[in-house]
């Protein structure tokens, strides 16, 4: 029988202690059609040990978090194990609906969850350095939308104010989550950063025998 999505609380991070309430949001609803194989559960190296593509990317959000969120959909059973014992509230989105459709889920938990800013990461970007969260963070002061930038293209993670994540819930995004950007009255700051790993994006096998550092 197919799960309904809803929602799944196995653990509540609540270990980071930020002055605003920060919760981290991991999409990994989708198939994984180009890459063949559930691509969250891959192998991957990070600071030297071994782990799975998903736990890597959620290492990378968690320690600025109270709370991680993660979407899961067609391979939600796999996903969850691969994740090793982090502690996440996973929420059940349809395997089929697009990634705005994931990140919608996912803000709408974090927000009823009391958010105050939410961190939007993608599952298979395992590759982002930890003080370009920082950075980000720092940015995300007196701003509503704050992506990162590298050689004039965007990236992941981007960071939320409770007020643009509020609107993403019910705006018209023709072009996803990126149209959130064109949203009027809102305050939106791109940051120059020297890390490839916001734009490490593992969509198929040659992506994964490239990147991996291990």
């Amino acid at each position: 029988m197919q799960r309904r999505p809803g929602l799944l609380r196995i653990r509540v991070n609540d270990a980071a202690s930020m002055p605003v309430r920060t919760i981290a949001v991991l999409l990994a609803g989708g198939r994984s059609r180009r890459m063949g194989r559930c691509k969250q559960t891959l192998p991957w190296s990070r600071d030297g040990h071994a782990t799975t593509v998903i736990a890597a990317a959620y290492d990378t959000v968690a320690p600025v978090a109270d709370q991680v969120v993660v979407t899961v959909g067609h391979h939600a059973t796999s996903i969850i194990a691969a994740l090793e014992h982090r502690p996440a509230t996973v929420v059940h989105v349809d395997p089929d609906g697009t990634m705005l459709d994931s990140a919608r889920a996912g803000i709408r938990t974090a927000l009823a969850a009391e958010a105050e800013r939410v961190v939007l990461h993608l599952s298979d970007h395992p590759a982002v350095a930890a003080r370009t969260v920082h950075r980000l963070l720092e940015a995300a002061e007196g701003a509503d939308y704050v992506h990162p930038r590298r050689d004039d293209r965007g990236g992941h993670p981007v960071i939320l104010s409770k007020a643009i994540a509020s609107r993403i819930l019910d705006a018209s995004l023709p072009d996803g989550l990126r149209s959130a950007r064109s949203l009027p009255g809102f305050r939106i700051r791109a940051v120059d950063l020297d890390d490839a790993g916001v734009q490490i994006d593992l969509d198929t096998p040659e992506d994964w025998r490239r990147d991996d550092p291990s």
